[in-house]
């Protein structure tokens, strides 16, 4: 009977280590939400990612209780590390639409803007919130545990130690208890921002804690990165006038011709094909399939390669996990040299993190699709978009361009209605299917086909010497286990080619200015060492890095799979070196960037999304329509009265129009503040044009 009174009477305490981390758990997804509404939305559709946040402080709180002892002290620890990462990650996100990673702990990244990120973020009621958190639970210690103060006996203490430890491990490595399986949870590789949405702050940050697992190579130091830049024979620009040099990604380009158990009507690719012939091409082992456009774009942009990244790379995305710090490129190492870098892609600004990444990578301009005109192709932007906006960031430019630029009107599915009409029919002994898929593929490269070619007839004309390099980022999807692929016969049941199959994509480098001696036919490479090729055939001077990598791959051209090196010759020796530069960039000391002086020249100040703020010029009033004149304008412009949206059409030029006879809430003789904002498709504003003073009425 003493026993359980004694029991008893400690009740409260046993509770409360079950209450508390709850309560902790809920301020800390509101402080990383910013609003009651957002927070209430989230466990509402999300219960289970509430649960699992619950057990993520339960189990930081119940180790530190069987460590010390006693709740109090354990409670207060883990809220002071726990509160600040809410609220930094709240202003993070409100700041630029993401979420505060682990990763930006580990790099230090954007220290020096968190300040004002928290400046914008700290409103009253978030202030208040936290204030009444922490009186509530400070209440709670004094109320309920004032006279009932234990500590917990060593047995006791670690039952508790074994439940946090298991229950860690669980969520961090999802075993022994599966809880991705049992509660349904999953990530979103390509927007993490995503993952946080719907799995919750905490819970996804301990499962983003694994991309923090990079191993340091054997030997890296400084001294080994001083002895492999010693060795470097150094480039030298050989071109009497710096060309142009664009880079243009074909989205899931492969050449489907060589599927022979199948027929097209005609070539799809008919102008890629006779550009072969005559310029320096070949095929490119893209690191993947299907999908995860920007770990190829990461490999030619930077030399660096996916093969490094331990024993699941297909889990990796640098360009979000580790691209929070400035990475030299081909864009910084030709800025360095008087060019003009500009990245475009026709997809959102925020995808793959790609504000962040272009501008890591030195970038002075990013054109995303919120500066695109409305010119479609099925649900895409046409690729001639793209052509059209590579011309102009040339034509606009009074020194050599660096422009890289991807393509979208070709990105899966392939939907028998995803164009207004296929041209190419295709026959064989093939489901109705697939054939219909084959179909719809082949005329979306024939676009990208097309803006190929437009490139080419466009700067065969100018008198500006240009360097062009296209290539197909990866194979397409082709539904579940190659469905399309074992259709058509071109893989074959325990195909023991499957890799090389569905991973080897063509690329071309044409030019306007070199002699036809010094070009180069059925080339193999790596993705990581076409960098490096095109300078030097553009005879521009290359970084250290990209010498080493152009004097690599002479003598390993391809690097494939770790488990396929043998098959290639290839020993782990042969690639130590290029593993410690490429570790030295991305995660060490960056001893090469200081050895040269890169380290403070890559991130651009002028760096700019899309051209800049709108600006208002004029606005005029007539027949009850407001006309808003300004520039830069796109169809992405909203326009914005005393701070609410009001509905506006573009007329495709510089004109926003708004009919105020919609806004019946319009005081009359007074004068309205006007601004243009520009928002992107996660409602985050990434453009604000000036305050305009409207014409009273």
């Amino acid at each position: 009977m003493t026993t359980f009174l004694k029991a008893l009477k400690h009740l409260p305490t046993r509770i409360m280590i079950v209450v508390l981390p709850f309560l902790l758990m809920c301020m800390v997804e509101y402080l990383e939400r910013g609003s009651y509404k957002d927070f209430h939305q989230w466990y509402t559709d999300h219960p289970n990612a509430m649960l699992l946040a619950f057990f993520v402080v339960a189990a930081l709180y119940w180790l530190l209780i069987a460590i010390i002892g006693g709740t109090r002290i354990a409670f207060w620890i883990v809220s002071a590390v726990l509160l600040p990462l809410g609220a930094i990650s709240g202003s993070k996100l409100k700041a630029i639409g993401s979420p505060y990673y682990p990763w930006d702990l580990y790099f230090h990244n954007q220290l020096m803007e968190y300040k004002k990120f928290l400046n914008g973020y700290l409103s009253k009621n978030i202030i208040i919130s936290v204030l009444l958190f922490l009186i509530l639970v400070s209440c709670l210690f004094y109320v309920l545990l004032r006279k009932r103060s234990v500590r917990f006996h060593w047995i006791e203490r670690s039952v508790y130690g074994v439940i946090a430890i298991v229950v860690a491990t669980s969520l961090y490595w999802d075993k022994p208890i599966s809880f991705t399986k049992l509660y349904g949870m999953y990530t979103v590789p390509w927007d993490q921002t995503i993952t946080y949405d719907d799995n919750g702050f905490l819970y996804s940050s301990v499962q983003m804690l694994n991309f923090l697992d990079v191993a340091k190579p054997k030997d890296y130091s400084k001294k080994t990165i001083t002895e492999l830049i010693n060795q470097i024979p150094e480039s030298t620009a050989t071109s009497e006038k710096q060309p142009n040099i664009i880079v243009m990604l074909g989205e899931s380009f492969f050449d489907p011709t060589q599927m022979k158990n199948v027929t097209f009507s005609r070539d799809p690719i008919p102008h890629l094909h006779e550009l072969q012939k005559k310029f320096t091409s070949g095929k490119m082992l893209s690191p993947q399939f299907g999908g995860s456009t920007a770990n190829v774009e990461f490999e030619v942009l930077s030399g660096n390669s996916m093969r490094f990244f331990g024993k699941s790379p297909d889990k990796i995305i640098p360009y979000i996990e580790y691209m929070n710090h400035g990475v030299d490129s081909l864009a910084s190492i030709t800025t360095r040299q008087g060019y003009t870098a500009t990245a475009i892609n026709p997809f959102f600004s925020y995808f793959f993190d790609s504000r962040k990444v272009y501008k890591h990578f030195g970038f002075s301009r990013f054109i995303s699709s919120e500066y695109f005109p409305n010119d479609f192709s099925g649900p895409n932007y046409a690729d001639h978009a793209v052509v059209n906006k590579i011309i102009e960031a040339t034509e606009k430019s009074s020194g050599p361009d660096f422009i890289f630029a991807n393509t979208m009107e070709n990105h899966h599915p392939y939907g028998p209605n995803k164009f207004s009409k296929n041209t190419i029919q295709v026959t064989g002994d093939i489901t109705a299917e697939s054939k219909s898929i084959l179909e719809t593929y082949a005329q979306g490269i024939t676009a990208t086909d097309q803006a190929l070619q437009s490139l080419v007839d466009y700067y065969s004309k100018e008198s500006e010497p240009t360097i062009l390099l296209f290539f197909g980022d990866h194979f397409p999807f082709f539904e579940e286990d190659y469905k399309v692929y074992r259709d058509a016969k071109y893989v074959l049941p325990n195909d023991p080619d499957l890799y090389t199959k569905t991973h080897l994509t063509p690329f071309l480098i044409w030019n306007n200015f070199l002699p036809a001696d010094q070009e180069k036919l059925n080339l193999t490479s790596s993705p990581s060492f076409l960098g490096p090729i095109l300078l030097h055939m553009a005879g521009v001077k290359g970084s250290y890095y990209t010498d080493y990598l152009y004097e690599l791959s002479k003598k390993i051209p391809v690097i494939p799979p770790q488990e396929m090196w043998s098959k290639y010759n290839i020993q782990e020796s042969d690639l130590i070196g290029y593993e410690n530069m490429q570790y030295d960039n991305l995660f060490g000391k960056r001893y090469g960037y200081e050895d040269k002086g890169y380290k403070d020249t890559i991130v651009q100040p002028s760096y700019v999304l899309g051209y800049g703020d709108p600006v208002i010029s004029n606005i005029t009033i007539a027949d009850h329509k407001m006309l808003v004149t300004g520039s830069p304008f796109f169809s992405s412009c909203n326009v914005y009265i005393d701070g609410n949206e009001v509905k506006s059409n573009f007329d495709g030029k510089d004109t926003l129009y708004v009919d105020l006879t919609t806004i019946p809430t319009l005081e009359t003789g007074k004068q309205h503040g006007v601004e243009v904002r520009v928002y992107d498709d996660k409602k985050m504003k990434i453009g604000q044009s000036n305050l305009y003073l409207m014409p009273a009425s």
